[in-house]
């Protein structure tokens, strides 16, 4: 006769703590700035959207969803220095034994086009589109795109793929655990990753290219004219290339020569698949 009643307890306790992660909590902030600031993101853990408009205002929206106690606890802040703009979402600590971290949070921001982005985050996807100015962004839990940026771009993630399009600057791409995608970049171009594929794709004078996995095929997209020493490297595959290659050395898994008379370094090295050069149409 008791068991019931001990399953009714526990099945009451469980729905009060399902319920007590149903609240939200919602920051809205605008600020007046002029143009060549930058915006600065801190967060335990949460999904950022930054994009731009024809604006001198930064418009700022954070949305926290958890328990009622990890709400009360949270630091939800912006505030205005100068032209910068700084975003914090943190959680203070809960001691409930049922809720010890963020259910969700999500940071969505417009600014300026002419302004730098920095953002940190512990856990969540990170988007940047269509802003000009240097651009960093690191996450220890989700995926990386980056977009329609003129300024240099940093993109480092423990967890997840990284996508870079139509960027004018250097890029610099770092992930632990998915594919590299750096595509129609005019500057210097790395992408790493332990344990995906990696695709380059070039535009304007080639100005050095890194590109290496450990576990994936890297492949590398470039004009015809482009001019190069490259050298490939893979302990599981074949490199090829469309583009006319002068070979100065070849082994097994290895290769090295000019393109088109030779210029800055190509490098391009694999543990685990392909390498190919491809000609861009």
């Amino acid at each position: 006769m008791r068991i019931p009643a001990i399953a009714a307890v526990v099945s009451l306790a469980l729905l009060a703590a399902g319920g007590a992660h149903a609240a939200e909590r919602a920051v809205d902030r605008t600020f007046t700035v002029s143009p060549g600031g930058t915006l600065i993101v801190d967060a335990d853990s949460a999904s950022v959207q930054v994009t731009s408009a024809d604006t001198n205002r930064v418009s700022v929206r954070m949305i926290a969803r958890g328990s009622e106690d990890q709400l009360a606890a949270a630091k939800l802040d912006a505030s205005q220095s100068g032209n910068d703009v700084s975003i914090t979402m943190r959680q203070r600590g809960v001691e409930s034994w049922f809720s010890r971290s963020w259910t969700d949070g999500e940071i969505r921001v417009t600014v300026p086009k002419h302004f730098g982005i920095r953002v940190k985050t512990g856990g969540g996807d990170v988007e940047v589109t269509n802003t000009t100015g240097a651009t960093s962004v690191k996450t220890s839990g989700g995926d990386i795109v980056v977009k329609s940026v003129n300024g240099n771009v940093d993109a480092q993630t423990s967890g997840g793929g990284i996508l870079a399009e139509a960027i004018r600057g250097d890029v610099d791409a770092d992930t632990s655990g998915g594919d590299i995608r750096l595509l129609k970049i005019d500057g210097k171009i790395r992408g790493n990753t332990s344990g995906g594929d990696v695709h380059c794709s070039l535009v304007g004078a080639n100005r050095g290219i890194i590109a290496t996995t450990s576990g994936g095929s890297i492949q590398v997209t470039l004009p015809r004219a482009t001019t190069a020493n490259f050298e490939a490297t893979t302990s599981g595959g074949e490199f090829t290339s469309e583009l006319p290659v002068l070979t100065t050395a070849m082994r097994e898994g290895h290769a090295r020569g000019t393109i088109n008379g030779g210029g800055e370094p190509i490098d391009a090295r694999t543990s685990g698949g392909d390498i190919s050069l491809r000609a861009a149409n």
